[in-house]
């Protein structure tokens, strides 16, 4: 499969400032139009600069919805928590409304009809963006896990599941998840995909000559076609 949006940048700084000023662009366009912009944001140290910039554009930040593509089922006092990071970006823009995926008290399988309820009402969202592990696993979909085929079933209902991820090296020590479904993510009207280093060049390479249940992010390039667009710095 050959890559049709892709874009490489010098540095990581400017690929993330790019990417921030595609998605302030999106989203003052959606407004511009009467509409609330929906987005939803991977987690990890990556793109944490690009979500700082983007927070710093003028938007009218009270018609923007913030969620996210996944997270670790944890509290936000976790190190782990992809929402504590989502909210601590965010706090500059306080009016701007986050929806997180995590229910205080409950496993996350016990949650997943709450948080679908949640996320439901987002649908379809604006922009997403994505982030692709060692294992070309996006959100947390990950190879071999007993969870994969729901989280990839294009005729799925549910916007969000819980996933068990024990059997994944790379996410340990969190195997308990909460993600989106693939249907959810390739509904986006727009999907970037964040990736730094020659590493993650060779795995999405990889990944887009292999079938999806050994390559999840396989999936959404399959099913988003052109509204996917790459993101790479070295």
């Amino acid at each position: 499969m050959e890559l049709v949006n892709l874009f490489s940048f010098e540095t990581r700084a400017d690929a993330c400032e790019a990417l921030a000023d595609i998605l302030a662009a999106r989203l003052f366009d959606i407004q511009q139009g009467g509409g609330t912009a929906r987005i939803a944001l991977s987690g990890g140290s990556s793109p944490e600069p690009c979500y700082r910039a983007l927070a710093a554009h003028p938007l009218d930040w009270s018609r923007v919805d913030v969620t996210l593509v996944d997270d670790r089922w944890v509290g936000l006092d976790d190190p782990g928590s992809n929402e504590a990071m989502i909210r601590r970006v965010f706090s500059a823009r306080p009016e701007a409304r986050v929806t997180g995926l995590h229910v205080p008290g409950l496993a996350a399988p016990a949650a997943q009809g709450e948080v679908c309820a949640r996320i439901g009402a987002l649908l379809p969202l604006d922009a997403v963006v994505l982030g692709m592990g060692p294992d070309a696993h996006t959100a947390s979909w990950f190879p071999g896990s007993s969870d994969l085929a729901a989280a990839l079933d294009p005729s799925g209902h549910a916007s969000v599941m819980a996933y068990d991820a024990a059997d994944a090296p790379v996410a340990k020590p969190y195997p308990g998840r909460i993600t989106m479904t693939l249907p959810a993510v390739a509904g986006a009207g727009w999907i970037a995909l964040l990736l730094f280093g020659a590493d993650k060049r060779d795995v999405l390479n990889r990944a887009l000559e292999q079938p999806a249940e050994v390559a999840p992010i396989r999936a959404v390039f399959d099913a988003a076609g052109d509204r996917i667009a790459v993101f790479w710095a070295p």
